[in-house]
């Protein structure tokens, strides 16, 4: 079999056609491996920038762990308005209760002016610890 080059009317023999052959099967074996190894490459690439923005996405100051965090911070400052309001509704309550009612206004000037009506005998009674009621049993015994 005679085989003509596009480049050159040369005849190429036997032993030619093997080195030839041997040629192209080491291109041919080597852009096997570059075919499979690209591929392998690119995977690993995107594996590994896959990760890192699983990582970033739980761990950056704006990722899952601190949104848990901050939902917390808002459930307690929430709850923290709450109590603020009905403490400032039971002032207002207070206030509105000193400037309109009598008796409230005796009520406090009693108990924080210790206050009385002339005639009215004031009797102070202290609260019992556990220490005195203690000693209170032993004496009765």
């Amino acid at each position: 079999m005679v085989v003509k080059w596009p480049s050159g009317s040369g005849r190429i023999d036997d032993a030619g056609r093997s080195r030839n052959a041997a040629r192209i099967r080491k291109a041919m074996v080597q852009r096997k491996i570059t075919q499979g190894l690209v591929p392998r490459i690119a995977i690993g690439v995107f594996g590994l920038l896959t990760v890192a923005m699983i990582l970033l996405a739980i761990f950056d100051e704006r990722g899952a762990l601190a949104l848990g965090k901050r939902r917390a911070d808002l459930e307690n400052l929430n709850t923290e308005i709450e109590k603020t309001i009905e403490n400032n509704k039971a002032l207002q309550s207070n206030i509105y209760n000193l400037l309109h009612d009598p008796d409230a206004i005796e009520r406090r000037a009693r108990e924080q002016l210790k206050l009385v009506k002339p005639g009215e005998i004031v009797i102070e009674t202290r609260p019992t610890t556990e220490s005195s009621k203690k000693d209170q049993t032993k004496q009765a015994e």
